[in-house]
């Protein structure tokens, strides 16, 4: 029986405590290692003897620690918090996780599966993992093609949404619309979104190259008939 996941984002407990504790090993590891910068820092600020190397480790705390301050700056800064931070209207909802859905889909209960998106979605519609996972159920075992291009253009219209899953989204269109909806139209709608949204990616230029394909193949078929 086919399944679709949603895949967890939040950490559980013990994994909050190994990344605690993995944390605090490569932190003293560190430290230990920044002795012989403290030494220096101690030789360069004029201690001597014994007092130089009783100062080594005090001195050696402050350098990791802003060295660790800094690495942990810079992970936050490349997080989602930070962009939530930015954006206090919170352009995306944090990631949701509902195991009942997994449940359902694996009984083959497709239809309860479906409300239970379609509820989900109601109170996170900005969530990005959570649409794109919707948008494969309906596009595969959920049988709703149509449901399935509302959540991709829903999932396009998420605010700051990145470029990789923009162009994810429009793939997946076009798969629709060259398949199960056979709607070549659209299709052709969609090679030109790509190759105006895109035009330097491969993405954007094998776009651009089939849709210049299709426009001749149509031109022709005018012409002979």
């Amino acid at each position: 029986m086919p399944q679709v996941k949603i895949e967890p984002v939040t950490l559980k407990p013990d994994r909050y405590r190994h990344v605690v504790k993995t944390r605090a090993t490569v932190f003293v590891l560190t430290y230990l290692c920044f002795f012989p910068f403290g030494h220096l820092v101690g030789r360069l600020l004029g201690y001597a003897g014994d007092k130089r190397w009783l100062m080594m480790p005090v001195l050696a705390l402050p350098m990791v620690s802003a060295l660790f301050a800094a690495i942990v700056a810079a992970q936050w800064m490349a997080s989602e918090a930070f962009q939530a931070f930015l954006n206090p209207g919170g352009s995306r909802a944090p990631a949701a996780i509902s195991s009942r859905v997994e449940s359902l889909v694996a009984r083959g209960r497709y239809e309860e599966a479906a409300a239970e998106f379609a509820a989900l979605r109601a109170t996170y519609p900005h969530d990005i993992p959570l649409l794109r996972v919707e948008a494969e159920f309906h596009a595969g075992v959920g049988n709703n093609p149509q449901r399935a291009v509302q959540t991709l253009n829903q999932l396009r219209r998420v605010a700051g949404v990145p470029g990789s899953v923009e162009r994810y989204a429009t793939h997946r269109l076009l798969d629709l619309y060259l398949g199960v909806l056979a709607d070549p139209g659209r299709a052709m709608v969609e090679l030109r979104r790509m190759a105006d949204r895109f035009p330097d990616t491969p993405d954007g230029q094998g776009a651009l190259a089939e849709l210049r394909r299709r426009r001749d193949h149509l031109a022709q078929d005018q012409t002979q008939t």
